[in-house]
């Protein structure tokens, strides 16, 4: 079942005055509109926009009964609870499709002139041969090996990615400071926060990688991308196994409601 929430002044006030965005249409939540609120991450959605998506975010259809409130920031100071996987600096598929698509499609652009090159060597070898039926023949095999080298240099490569083993020293940990209002990064045992009054905005995907492209564990790659007030994008990205999602939805609900934060697909 689907929570609906038709917005009033007189009643919805407080969250009327965070002037929240539509992920998907982009357009500010006003008084008269009817939203949904995804459960996971607490992102607001027209219902319009909710039903789009096919009821479903965060990996996950419920909805909020109730229209969140802001959280008090005179907090009880507790230990750091630090997500438990690691995260790499860097993106594992680049944020703009044609980039992340790019070495494939120059992968097969060698394949294509490799098919190419062969075929004009087959073809002066066999020129004395007088036989067109054994030109085809060899063609169509030189085809299906390039293709398939390509695409087996694809597969081993995504396979290779998920099985770098993490370095403690060289990837880092993330936290969110209730009491500071910041995000918490730990690399090693140097420890280091962002305020979140220098943030203008939370990204984030997270992607389903198929077992027979990666190894039999750890297959979901969360990407996160931090965009600072000066328009800096700062990107980590980490693989781990579907049971710990639950530890990312956690951290999405303990952010403040003022910090944007998109599930980008």
């Amino acid at each position: 079942m689907t929570n609906t929430h038709y917005l009033r002044q007189e009643t919805h006030s407080d969250f009327l005055a965070q002037q929240r965005i539509d992920p998907i249409t982009g357009e500010k939540i006003e008084e008269g509109h009817t939203v949904v609120i995804c459960a996971a991450c607490k992102s607001a959605f027209f219902i319009e926009s909710w039903e789009y998506l096919g009821g479903s975010h965060c990996n996950q259809e419920n909805t909020l009964e109730q229209i969140p409130v802001r959280k008090s920031l005179q907090l009880i100071a507790k230990p750091l609870e630090y997500l438990p996987f690691l995260f790499r600096k860097g993106s594992y598929y680049p944020w703009n499709k044609k980039e992340a698509d790019r070495g494939y499609y120059q992968l097969v652009l060698s394949a294509v002139i490799g098919t190419i090159t062969g075929l004009f060597l087959v073809f002066l070898s066999i020129v004395w041969l007088k036989s067109a039926f054994l030109f085809v023949l060899e063609m169509i095999a030189l085809s299906i090996i390039a293709w398939a080298i390509s695409l087996i240099f694809k597969r081993n490569q995504k396979k290779r990615a998920f099985r770098k083993k993490q370095s403690i020293t060289k990837s880092t940990y993330f936290a969110f400071d209730a009491q500071t209002q910041s995000i918490s990064y730990k690399k090693g045992i140097k420890t280091n926060s962002i305020d979140l009054s220098q943030l203008s905005q939370l990204n984030y995907k997270l992607n389903f990688m198929p077992f027979k492209e990666c190894a039999k564990h750890n297959q979901f790659i969360l990407s996160l991308e931090l965009i600072t007030n000066e328009n800096k994008k700062i990107r980590y990205y980490t693989v781990f196994h579907e049971e710990q999602i639950a530890h990312w939805s956690k951290f999405l609900a303990e952010l403040p409601y003022h910090l944007p934060v998109l599930h980008l697909k």
